[in-house]
């Protein structure tokens, strides 16, 4: 039936059973999910939804349910779009402080008007808010090597990996779930793939099943006959919309603070035919992808301007709003995955809707036809300024641009094995300039030091859109790792790092927990070639306003051709300033012949093993002994300003030597508690025994033993008398 025909709407709505109510407003939370179909064995799959991040390569997705409902195909999550770094949950790249924003990814099923039965008996055809609540079967995490260990300062930098590993996985890491959409009784199966091979960073593939089982229930939920559909056939759209803010780093540097939405953002689509699968079936790939535009009411820059497109920083110019993000359609069929069950026709349709006028603002029938693509904008409209939907002025908070593919028939039988299913592979990917134009082009711009070279303001958004370029060149190859069955060349692992402030100095070590790293994961050959370094000065994030326009990027330190040699010395560091590490393994390139470039040497990510607690050089403690002192002394709760404030038990050990052992007694040769001691001249002590109770008032002795000196010198034990009162 037609759906663009709907001359009955307000009949229809009438007719709609069980309708929610019509005053609720659309809870803030965000459509999660990912795909991809391999075999993939359940043995760690976990039945809680419990979060699971895809951080392999210069993207970080999070999959958490923050808030709201419908675990992750229909999960909500607008509370990510305040200021808050942990609650992002999409990052490119994910090193740039609120680098990028993903608000939502919506997929609002949409049935002809014949609708379809319910377990109930009721006829239904879509829900009145659009939200496609689900229960969550299971969740996993898959991954070929399990991440590394980073410690900081003795500190681990994350918890036991307790997923699973699978050294024959195709890519790097696998996330798995499958829900349960109740309203529609449709099971999804979801994959999502992620590689850290350095031209194929830059995007996700995932693959999604989506069955007509007619079940409402998960297992867990003990269902029966009662919660299952009956057998029918539906006919069905299925919409997708990953719907992406803009950078958050750039929303604050030119608003001075966080807003809500996305207000300056703008969506539309292009098609191109594939660079690297040339006269391949589907020929044309058709990309739906964002972009920061020009904000209304923006307060003008130094150099007069009021365009904040790319969001230049107000003080250096950098483009920190530059990326560019999108998704293509990769594959659609029914029932089948293979290449030859391609249908070439899709997608059906590209349309445009925003967050607030549709998915919170409407409640008509015809929102079913903006999703489809048979409203007045039609099947594949450009952006709402191009189009005329909104003026150059104004502005859409939260736009959505959808791939509809369909529409599709689909039965329910009684055995669920026979229902049919909605095969779909999609790309997420990201483009963008490099940091450096972004950095450079901003300048120009802003400062425009060279009266014959201006940028002007054309000229700077028109650099910005070339991102394009980049995000069909993420796609084209995500493309071709599709086609290839996700098997593509594999750079070596990231070792496990450890890290230690020293004075004036920093230890880096690394190393494998296996010989097999050394080995090719394809061919088993031994390829490694290079271990290298790196280093973040200043904030952790790239562009942190608290680097306070330093312009610190990650740079490369050191690199040996030896693989024995698993430590560096770090020397060119400033007391008291943070720094951040992460260590490489390079492979020689010679397994890889059958890459996009041959033979080009592959690097495991940097992204994955980054330190993000920091490490910070330090004053060494003395090159003698005899110089200790126990402050204060005598010490007493009741000290005041003679003690800790805001402390009382606080005791600080002072003037210690670089390395000693420290030991408290009574002054009757009792033991009360050990410390070793390393670094700094000083140590604190709660006054604590090493069963944790509070000393007694009394008379101890400090013994200072082991002592040596930063260049390795053994010095002489020491012994200082106190008196603690409490």
């Amino acid at each position: 039936m037609n759906v663009s025909g709907l001359d009955n709407a307000d009949e229809l709505m009438e007719n709609e059973m069980n309708w929610v109510n019509k005053k609720s407003a659309v809870m803030g939370l965000v459509v999660l999910f990912l795909f991809i179909n391999i075999p993939i064995a359940f043995g760690q799959r976990k039945e809680s939804g419990r979060p699971m991040f895809i951080d392999v390569n210069a993207i970080k997705l999070d999959m958490k349910k923050v808030s709201g409902e419908g675990q992750f195909t229909t999960q909500y999550s607008w509370v990510l779009a305040n200021g808050n770094v942990s609650n992002e949950i999409w990052q490119y790249p994910q090193d740039e402080w609120h680098s990028r924003l993903l608000y939502q990814i919506f997929n609002p099923i949409c049935p002809d008007n014949d609708g379809f039965i319910n377990n109930f008996g009721d006829k239904k055809i879509i829900p009145e808010t659009f939200v496609s609540n689900g229960r969550n079967v299971f969740s996993q995490e898959i991954r070929r090597y399990r991440p590394p260990n980073v410690t900081v300062d003795g500190i681990a930098q994350s918890q036991e990996y307790t997923w699973e590993t699978d050294p024959d996985l195709k890519s790097d890491i696998c996330a798995v779930w499958e829900d349960i959409i109740p309203f529609w009784g449709i099971r999804t199966h979801i994959e999502v793939y992620g590689f850290s091979h350095p031209l194929h960073e830059n995007y996700l593939i995932w693959k999604a099943t989506y069955k007509f089982t007619g079940e409402t229930k998960t297992p867990l939920q003990s269902p029966d006959s009662s919660d299952v559909f009956p057998d029918q056939t539906m006919r069905i759209w299925w919409p997708l919309s990953f719907s992406f803010g803009p950078s958050k780093a750039g929303e604050y540097a030119t608003m001075g603070g966080f807003a809500f939405e996305g207000q300056d953002d703008l969506d539309s689509w292009f098609a191109r035919p594939s660079a690297l699968l040339p006269g391949n079936r589907r020929d044309s790939l058709y990309v739906a992808y964002y972009w920061d535009h020009k904000t209304p009411g923006t307060s003008s820059y130094t150099n007069g301007s009021s365009d904040d497109t790319g969001d230049p920083d107000r003080k250096s110019g950098h483009l920190l709003s530059c990326q560019i993000p999108g998704f293509a359609l990769l594959h659609a069929a029914k029932n089948s995955f293979e290449a030859t069950d391609d249908d070439l026709t899709q997608p059906y349709s590209m349309p445009h809707a925003d967050i607030e006028n549709d998915l919170w603002g409407r409640r008509d029938f015809g929102l079913r036809d903006t999703y489809i693509g048979h409203d007045a904008l039609g099947k594949f409209p450009l952006d709402p300024i191009t189009e005329g939907e909104i003026s150059a002025s104004a502005y859409q908070k939260g736009p959505m641009r959808f791939i509809t593919i369909g529409p599709y028939e689909l039965e329910k039988r009684s055995n669920p094995d026979e229902c049919d299913s909605i095969c779909a592979v999609y790309a997420i990917g990201t483009g963008s300039i490099s940091w450096t134009a972004a950095d450079t082009i901003g300048y120009q711009w802003l400062k425009q030091p060279d009266e014959s070279n201006i940028i002007t303001d054309s000229m700077k958004n028109a650099i910005i859109m070339t991102g394009k370029d980049s995000l069909f060149q993420a796609i084209d190859r995500a493309n071709w790792a599709w086609n290839r069955g996700f098997d593509i060349p594999d750079p070596p692992p990231p070792p496990d790092m450890v890290v230690t402030s020293d004075a004036d100095k920093v230890d880096i070590s690394w190393s494998y927990p296996s010989a097999s790293y050394f080995r090719d994961p394809d061919t088993g050959i031994d390829d490694w070639y290079a271990w290298r370094v790196y280093r973040k000065k200043g904030a952790a994030w790239t562009n942190d306003p608290e680097d306070k326009q330093s312009g610190e990027t990650w740079k490369l330190i050191y690199e040996t051709t030896d693989r024995n040699v698993l430590t560096y010395v770090d020397k060119n560091v400033t007391r008291g300033v943070s720094y951040y590490y992460a260590v490489t393994a390079v492979d020689n390139g010679t397994q890889n012949p059958d890459d996009i470039i041959p033979n080009m040497k592959l690097e495991s990510s940097r992204y994955v093993n980054r330190s993000a607690l920091p490490a910070i050089p330090f004053k060494a403690g003395l090159s003698v002994s005899n110089m200790v002192r126990v402050v204060p002394n005598p010490a007493t709760v009741n000290a005041g300003g003679l003690g800790f404030p805001g402390n009382i038990n606080q005791i600080l050990f002072a003037k210690l030597p670089y390395i000693c052992n420290l030991k408290v007694y009574t002054e009757t040769g009792d033991f009360i508690t050990e410390i070793d001691h390393f670094g700094t001249d000083q140590e604190i002590w709660d006054q604590r025994t090493d069963s944790n109770q509070y000393v007694a008032s009394g008379i101890y002795i400090l013994v200072v033993t082991k002592a040596e000196s930063v260049d390795g010198k053994k010095l002489p034990d020491q012994y200082v008398k106190f008196v603690l009162v409490r």
